[in-house]
């Protein structure tokens, strides 16, 4: 582990003064975090859940910010133990750093050091459907995918980038590291709703291998950039549209710490507006509508447009079939109510076998009964008795088995249906492909633009 700064820190009843970004987090200056963001907020009360690989949650950068999550890769545990095997050594960790670093014995910061993480283990189309329903449920108002697989938005996918918007989330997606490779289409970026990100350089230049893709909307920083990976190994040189999306979800998350009354819909839209048109006028494939500028978000200096995000979403929306009733999950939903038409039929046919059973029974005793008192000298000839040996009143039925079988189409038993929570690689999906690139080897790094 390469040690780079320490934060600096105050006893009680101090002042306390304001840890200082390491010169290779180039985008504080160029968005003026520490001096002018961090007037307004940290992150404080906004948890932002991180679809990945995990978290160490014992790297001290983020000491206290982890929450209990989920694995929905079947691995099992609560998303607090990185599960990334490639080069990366942790992306799940490094994409959390970028968004909520406390400082830790590196002196790496966060873009919102006050916010929460939700760590959720998720690698493929089944996982990320999960994860973003479990995230909506606890309350994540920012979810940051810094994942991606080549190919159109899977349905399941779409209904629950759908059910988490319903939940005021804010949901932040890399574009792709493909441009120079074939330059598929990516989910979840290109779901309808996601707030898709391309990467940029510290001059606001487009990064060559960011994919070009009309679901693009806005750039970020994602450039020679670094990080703390799981162990805290500090990494530097790395590029990625993944780091671009969890800077930008750490720029949600001060925004929506600042205006807690805020929905979704808004935060979006006053995000792209404060973008800065960096390629050809006006939008392009690259860099959507340009690179953000978060300070511009605080003071309403924003450009005049509409909300494109979410009016492709309700386009959609407008011709997608309703949600399921149970507001959580269809299949649970379809299932159970199977289940209640089983247990209705079941209910009637015990209830008719109950009322035989009562017959049978009845007959039975004023057999016995005859029988005894014909024993004991009662029954005399002369003395009529009930036709079959009927008790009187009761009415002939044939009753029903005394070990009736299973009924037609009805479940086996052994309690209510439970949602199957784990989720191992989605069925013709090629493994997810590392988001971090070898360092950029672009042009030299020119004094840095004005994105305040």
């Amino acid at each position: 582990m390469a040690v780079i700064a320490v934060a600096v820190t105050a006893s009680p009843g101090m002042a306390a003064t304001a840890p200082q970004p390491l010169p290779q987090q180039w985008w504080f200056g160029i968005w003026a975090v520490h001096n002018e963001l961090w007037t307004y907020s940290k992150g404080q009360g906004v948890v932002v859940a991180v679809l990945d690989t995990g978290v160490d949650a014992d790297l001290p950068e983020l000491s206290g910010a982890v929450l209990p999550g989920a694995d929905f890769e079947g691995g099992g545990g609560d998303g607090r133990t990185d599960t990334d095997t490639n080069e990366t050594n942790g992306h799940g960790t490094g994409i959390s750093v970028l968004i909520a670093s406390r400082g830790g014995n590196s002196g790496f910061l966060g873009m919102a050091p006050e916010a929460k993480l939700l760590p959720v283990v998720t690698q493929s189309a089944q996982a990320y459907a999960k994860g973003l329903r479990f995230a909506a449920d606890r309350g994540a108002k920012v979810i940051n995918m810094s994942q991606g697989l080549p190919g159109a938005c899977p349905s399941e996918l779409q209904e629950a980038v759908r059910y988490a918007i319903e939940r005021d989330a804010v949901i932040v997606a890399a574009a792709g590291n493909d441009g120079l490779n074939g330059n598929p289409s990516h989910y979840p970026a290109n779901c309808k709703g996601v707030l898709s990100v391309g990467a940029a350089d510290v001059n606001a230049r487009p990064w060559e291998k960011t994919e070009r893709q009309p679901y693009v909307d806005i750039a970020a920083p994602g450039v020679n950039a670094a990080t703390v990976a799981r162990g805290g190994a500090f990494q530097q040189g790395i590029s990625g549209t993944s780091i671009a999306t969890a800077l930008t979800s750490g720029v949600v998350a001060l925004v929506r710490s600042k205006y807690p009354q805020m929905k979704n819909r808004e935060v979006v839209q006053k995000i792209v507006a404060s973008a800065k048109d960096i390629g050809p006028p006006g939008r392009d494939d690259m860099t959507g509508y340009g690179f953000i500028r978060p300070y511009r978000v605080f003071t309403g200096e924003l450009r005049d447009m509409g909300n494109p995000v979410f009016e492709e979403y309700d386009a959609w929306a407008k011709n997608a079939p309703p949600p399921k009733k149970d507001g959580s999950d269809g299949e649970q939903a379809e299932e159970a109510s199977g289940l209640g038409r089983a247990f209705e039929e079941l209910q009637g046919v015990i209830v008719f076998g109950a009322l035989g059973l009562f017959v049978i029974g009845a007959v039975i005793y004023s057999r016995m009964r005859q029988r005894r008192l014909a024993a004991a000298g009662v029954g005399r000839p002369g003395m009529p008795m009930p036709p079959g040996g009927a008790a009187p009143g009761a009415t002939p039925g044939a009753g029903m088995p005394t070990a009736p079988g299973q009924m037609p189409g009805a479940p086996p038993a052994g309690g209510p249906f439970v949602h199957p929570q784990g989720g191992g690689q989605h069925p013709g999906v090629p493994p997810q492909q590392p988001s971090y690139q070898p360092p950029y080897q672009g042009p030299g790094y020119g004094p840095p633009p004005s994105m305040g």
